[in-house]
């Protein structure tokens, strides 16, 4: 039954117009609690579509900023209160120096930068971090997204806080797919958002533990937080959901007893945390301060990421987001232990300026300039990458911990 119901949302800006109309639907599902109305996408109207040549992720900021109103650029591009996190998430990567290797007889087209990530074959260890409202800088939101990342053949994280519902981001490729959950404090929503999950093909589970309070920066609420209300495409009518924050272990079994999938955990930045993640069940650990939205004044993902590597001990991957601009950045991440590395806002921009041909030629950029670092470092395939081929700079971190 379609109701005669609809949420519309405008965004407009200079050289950027769009609008998505979303009506509800309910469905009854075997597998769900209870018959339950939730959106589907009626109309999606094309938005553009260009492949890009990427050179650097800050020009590409500075060309969607362009493209974008001010308030939704503010948005996306700022941390929480004073943003020292969202700033030392990209300074930190600077405590690293590399230690080349040569004479190693490398060939460059014979670089491997594939991976395998719970159970998934990919052809490079980048994938895009779960962000909810991709609609925000494209009318096919999520839907572009999955069809760029389809297109390079990498992995999407589909946030549970989509512009689009879960199951038309599902069939808009057939690249690999994970679903990222906010738990809801109703557990019977939040079981059947995982069910449907399931259902619609996602094959794990990203469950978020540091968004427990809304985050904004000073600037961002200066300005009176001015970015256009979108609909949540997974949730009745489009209402937002009401996120639990009183999170323990308990909620890792139930999405595991739910779903029978893998769960990564996503936002632990203590090594003790992770190796109770391990205890507890997680599938993998994704390391991440939530790209300085979260708790201003926590360490970057990078500072972090060897302590937890230790802890878990090859027990489970471990992925890191936050910070990441550029293939070095994945390199060194690599090298300090990372299975894997998520990338957040330059997807943004690259959406804002290609859509789903933006994405793609985003994941091209960071494996060339993967492949070329690799190169460097006298290393032919991403398992080779280790400690000995990053230099702490001992007098930088000495003072970040002092």
């Amino acid at each position: 039954m379609i109701s005669s119901r609809r949420n519309v949302f405008q965004i407009a800006g200079a050289g950027l117009a769009s609008a998505v109309a979303l009506s509800t639907a309910g469905s009854a599902r075997a597998q769900v609690r209870e018959e339950a109305s939730r959106p589907s996408v009626t109309i999606i109207r094309k938005g553009i579509d260009k492949d890009l040549a990427v050179i650097n992720v800050d020009l590409l900021e500075e060309e969607a900023k362009r493209k974008l109103p001010e308030g939704v650029h503010v948005f996306i591009a700022n941390g929480n209160g004073e943003q020292w996190t969202l700033r030392e998430n990209r300074r930190a990567f600077g405590d690293y120096a590399f230690a080349p290797h040569r004479m190693g007889g490398v060939v460059r087209d014979r670089i491997d930068t594939a991976v395998t990530l719970l159970g998934e074959s990919l052809p490079f260890p980048i994938f895009v971090s779960p962000m909810g409202s991709h609609g925000l800088v494209h009318p096919e939101g999520e839907v572009a997204t999955a069809r760029g990342m389809g297109k390079s053949g990498g992995l999407v994280a589909v946030s549970s806080a989509s512009t689009i519902p879960m199951e038309d981001i599902a069939r808009a490729s057939d690249g690999p797919k994970w679903f990222q959950m906010y738990l809801d404090q109703d557990e019977g929503r939040s079981r059947e958002i995982l069910q449907r999950a399931r259902a619609a093909g996602f094959k794990a589970i990203v469950l978020t533990v540091d968004a427990i309070g809304q985050g904004s920066s000073d600037q961002y609420a200066n300005m009176g937080r001015p970015r256009p209300w979108l609909p949540y495409g997974n949730y009745p009518e489009g209402r937002a959901p009401s996120f639990k924050t009183d999170l323990s272990w308990r909620e890792l079994e139930m999405v595991r007893s739910v779903t029978g999938l893998p769960v990564v955990i996503k936002g632990l930045t203590r090594p003790e945390d992770a190796a109770e993640a391990v205890r507890a069940g997680a599938g993998a650990i994704q390391v991440s301060n939530h790209g300085g939205r979260a708790l201003d004044g926590t360490p970057a993902s990078i500072s972090v990421l060897p302590k937890i590597v230790d802890a878990v001990q090859g027990a489970v991957p471990v992925m890191l987001d936050s910070g990441i601009r550029r293939g070095t950045d994945v390199a060194k991440a690599l090298a300090l232990g990372a299975s894997a590395v998520a990338v957040g806002r330059p997807v943004w921009w690259a959406l804002t300026l290609g859509g789903a041909g933006g994405v793609s030629g985003l994941m091209d950029y960071f494996q060339r300039e993967l492949v070329e670092t690799m190169l460097h470092l006298g290393v032919d395939k991403v398992a080779s990458l280790g400690r000995e081929h990053v230099l702490p700079l001992h007098h930088r971190i000495a003072a970040q911990d002092g």
